[in-house]
């Protein structure tokens, strides 16, 4: 399976940051903005191992988090989307759970740990929904 992420904060700091926390563990990849994190998101579907999870700053000019996990749940609607966030007012964190089917919202600044560990629950998610996909498919194909 996949451990590929997608990481999207408009500073680049907070990127940088993040891909030290993770390097060894899952593959990363970042976007400054969520229009980036669309491009990439859509050049995925094409590839091999696909992204299973997106993490997302809330607050980014352009596009909010909530409206870029809303198109993201569009564009790959199998990858486990997060809001990992300083500051998000309650609208908009209301459009993230609802509109964006988010799996978990975290808060800036994250223990390395607890991070991880939503990290490799989301993966775990997407696993499992990979996986009932499959056996639909296998299920519909041995019933025709």
């Amino acid at each position: 399976m996949t451990n590929r992420i997608l990481l999207v904060d408009d500073e680049q700091r907070i990127l940088d940051g993040l891909r030290r926390t993770l390097r060894g563990r899952f593959t990363v990849e970042t976007a400054n903005s969520g229009a980036e994190g669309l491009e990439i998101l859509q050049k995925s579907l094409t590839e091999t191992h696909q992204i299973a999870v997106i993490v997302s700053d809330m607050m980014m000019p352009g596009m909010n988090g909530a409206s870029f996990l809303t198109k993201a749940r569009e564009v790959a609607p199998d990858s486990v989307r997060l809001i990992l966030s300083g500051q998000a007012d309650l609208t908009s964190t209301i459009a993230a759970v609802n509109d964006a089917d988010l799996y978990r919202f975290l808060t800036k600044p994250v223990e390395p740990d607890i991070l991880i560990s939503a990290l490799l629950s989301a993966l775990r998610q997407y696993e499992l929904v990979i996986s009932e996909r499959e056996l639909l498919q296998r299920t519909l194909t041995g019933a025709v």
